[in-house]
């Protein structure tokens, strides 16, 4: 719900329509019509999951009869480090492609298997525009969510100081640690919303610049964005010479529409 209606912000032609319409239209397509995708993204996920975890317990089970300090059982302890390690990597890029999904499916309406083929080639493409995104933005993000929680704890520990001057409290450190554990989770929740947007902005800027070259074709993105984009000084010398045609296209409306008016009240 929170792409879909980024990427209807991002594609709007005039953004002054945006508004709650918006959001209440992409929650219905996505009740509407990608539950199924969703669905079919987490058990993937899970089917990753449930084999490392079979893996563990034949392990378990391999030490059990063979004994722990065996050749047999180091052997296996090797092989299934391996395998798990391996699954473990897997299971984190389908994590991070299944996201990169969802948002192409909030975009287009795709189904999970071409939307995640589709989020995967625009994130090869724009390798290292996805670096400095997520090196940038994650650390953003994660001193955004330090700061919320130390902010918390430094208010809860002078709180409490207040209170043990006044009355006594028996274990002042526990309503401190339940309030720095629901501000973490408060603001988690809320700084996952903004890295949502952000990578829904991004992959709404690379469909942007495959599609669209700013000259016949005008971006939908905003002047900052097209700083970024190729042929970002013809793109924007492109969009001053639309605005100006604009300008001169609205006078040429009213200077008609005043000599119109004009007009008639000389005839009566």
């Amino acid at each position: 719900a929170v792409s879909g209606s980024v990427a209807g912000w991002y594609f709007a032609k005039d953004k002054s329509t945006v508004g709650a319409s918006t959001i209440l239209m992409s929650i219905f397509r996505l009740v509407r019509y990608h539950l199924g995708t969703i669905a079919f993204g987490s058990l993937v996920i899970a089917i990753i999951q449930l084999i490392r975890i079979i893996l563990k317990t034949l392990e378990h089970m391999a030490k059990s009869q063979t004994g722990e300090n065996s050749r047999a059982a180091k052997l296996i302890t090797l092989i299934v480090g391996c395998i798990d390690c391996c699954l473990a990597c897997f299971e984190r890029c389908m994590k991070y492609i299944s996201v990169n999904a969802y948002i192409e499916t909030a975009i287009y309406g795709y189904n999970f298997c071409k939307a995640a083929a589709k989020a995967f080639q625009l994130l090869t493409s724009n390798a290292l525009r996805v670096a400095a995104i997520n090196s940038v933005g994650t650390f953003v993000l994660f001193l955004g969510k330090i700061v919320v929680v130390l902010l918390t704890l430094l208010i809860a520990v002078q709180i409490m100081e207040v209170k043990t001057e006044t009355e006594f409290v028996d274990h002042s450190w526990a309503p401190i640690l339940i309030s720095v554990v629901f501000a973490f989770i408060t603001v988690h929740s809320f700084i996952s919303i903004y890295s949502i947007t952000i990578d829904t902005i991004f992959l709404c800027f690379c469909e942007d610049c495959n599609r669209n070259n700013g000259l016949d074709r005008p971006y939908y993105m905003s002047k900052g964005l097209m700083e970024f984009a190729e042929n970002s000084k013809k793109a924007l010398e492109a969009l001053e010479k639309r605005k100006e045609h604009e300008e001169d296209t609205e006078k040429q409306i009213m200077i008609q529409s005043n000599e119109d008016i004009s007009s008639r009240l000389s005839i009566d």
